[in-house]
């Protein structure tokens, strides 16, 4: 095996290191930010298709899950109410009326997975309580 002569590794590591040490890739410039405005061109009926779908979701209620925690007579559905809202305050809870019994409803939740989380938690004060899905 032929190795290279002395003066020739000297020269080999000199270029090297003079081009390594003149090399800038990691260089951070500070660029002032522009500022400026943005027009941005979208057809009109996008507007009028999101405002559709914020009606559509606040309209069908049908595709929420809700967690039914009592039911039974008007009295014990107004006094289980009372408990749940002392214990949940901020959940939107109410009672229904479907023949002959009466029902308290809580929550509305868009995907199961968060129902039933929910659920898990109502059932440690309310062990009666189970998911009501969507029609």
């Amino acid at each position: 095996m032929r190795f290279l002569p002395k003066n020739d590794i000297i020269l080999s590591a000199f270029c090297c290191l003079t081009f390594t040490a003149f090399s800038y890739a990691q260089e951070i410039k500070n660029t002032p930010v522009a500022k400026g405005n943005i027009n941005i061109v979208q057809d009109a009926r996008i507007d009028q298709l999101l405002a559709a779908q914020k009606d559509m979701f606040k309209r069908n209620e049908a595709t929420l899950y809700r967690i039914q925690v009592y039911n039974g007579t008007l009295e014990g559905a107004q006094d289980a109410l009372k408990e749940f809202r002392k214990e949940y305050p901020d959940w939107k809870a109410d009672i229904s009326f479907e023949l002959p019994n009466y029902k308290v409803r809580v929550g509305k939740f868009r995907t199961r997975l968060e129902a039933d989380r929910r659920l898990m938690e109502v059932k440690k004060t309310h062990p009666s309580a189970f998911l009501l899905e969507p029609r």
